[in-house]
């Protein structure tokens, strides 16, 4: 039997992240309490004193924000793997369209020698008036002869031109395509600088604060990174091999009750509809990351029917409209990168709405029903 899938990753860290943490408010205000009796009259009894109320809401304040920054530690580290993916694929993509425009040069500069050569030619020919040529023919078939050495002398011009025109053509797309990936491979790298920059800064808060929180809130804090962990192991455990058969089945969801939608035959079969819906633009990847780890922890499979969001928790289920196309996805990944565009689908979720460019869906939040 397959492994499930785990269902928003990001609610349950921080659930379980809340859960841990509540021990350390509950014991932090104790041995104050307990202590009171024994006091001297000197100490207000009446409860703690105002430095002491601004030492625990300082406290409590630094706890929560110590799993605020592990939260937004957590994103960046998502985003980080599933840039470096992209900058991997880029590189080599970038690497063979420069391989590409190479043999474009090539090509082009074969062809304008020959351009060359065929306009020294022609001027060492000189220039002469083909009717003159065709009408001074002594007899029908000198004028037949003629007539077909100067079609082929046309033919061969058009031929080096055309040749010519083609190899220019191709020469300039190719270096279109390279300085378009070069400059997708410049924002990728951009970004994640950025994220890079803020993810040590991050940290750097992260561990100022964690030196003052008390042990349980530590605890808590570790206990959130090892379910981190754990669920990447999880996701990765789920993930399906690559070149698998994977079967194909519908589903419904109980919003629209009259309507099928495709899914892959490890997904559940009926779905609850939250209310959440949502214009889409959506792209697709999958030559190049096919194998390649996604920012999950789940192994990419193009096959299989997933998408990648910048903002949506792993595991949220998409049910996906594009006219009379209807799917269900769910999300495994981080991007896309590009302004502008809302989701990236696998290759095979977007052969099945039926694109291969970028499209606008309709998209709708649904929950599995167990």
């Amino acid at each position: 039997m397959r492994p499930s899938r785990p269902i928003a990753l990001a609610a349950a860290v921080f659930a379980l992240t809340v859960h841990f943490a509540a021990p350390a408010y509950a014991q932090e205000a104790a041995p104050a309490s307990q202590a009171a009796g024994s006091l001297s009259p000197s100490i207000p009894f009446a409860g703690l004193s105002e430095a002491v109320i601004g030492i625990r809401e300082d406290l409590d304040a630094a706890t929560a924000r110590a799993y605020e920054l592990e939260a937004e530690i957590t994103a960046l580290d998502e985003d980080n793997r599933a840039l470096a993916e992209r900058i991997a694929v880029t590189a080599g993509r970038i690497a063979e369209q420069q391989a590409l425009v190479d043999a474009a040069e090539i090509r082009l500069a074969e062809a304008q020698a020959r351009y060359r050569k065929r306009l020294i030619e022609v001027y060492k020919r000189g220039s002469f008036d083909p009717f003159t040529l065709l009408l001074s023919s002594d007899t029908l078939s000198e004028l037949i002869s003629r007539a077909a050495i100067l079609t082929r002398i046309a033919e061969e011009d058009a031929r080096v031109v055309s040749d010519l025109n083609v190899a220019a053509a191709d020469a300039r797309y190719q270096r279109t395509v390279l300085a378009d990936m070069q400059a997708q491979d410049r924002s990728l790298k951009q970004a994640q600088d950025e994220r890079l920059k803020t993810l040590k800064r991050l940290l750097e808060e992260q561990d100022a604060l964690v030196a003052r929180l008390t042990v349980e809130a530590r605890e808590a804090l570790l206990k959130a990174r090892t379910l981190t962990a754990e669920t990447r192991q999880q996701w990765r455990a789920s993930s399906i091999p690559i070149g698998t058969q994977i079967p194909r089945a519908t589903a419904t969801v109980d919003a629209h009750p009259d309507l099928e939608y495709v899914i892959s035959g490890y997904m559940p079969r009926a779905y609850t509809s939250t209310g959440q819906t949502f214009t889409a633009v959506c792209s697709w990847y999958g030559p190049g990351f096919n194998g390649r780890g996604s920012a999950s922890g789940q192994i990419f499979n193009e096959d299989d029917l997933t998408c990648a969001s910048r903002t949506l928790p792993f595991g949220t289920v998409l049910a996906l409209t594009r006219g009379e196309h209807r799917i269900i996805v769910y999300v495994n990944d981080r991007g896309p990168y590009i302004e502008g565009r809302d989701l990236d689908l696998s290759k095979a979720a977007a052969a099945e709405l039926g694109f291969s460019g970028v499209a606008t869906v309709q998209a709708e939040i649904v929950v599995p029903v167990q």
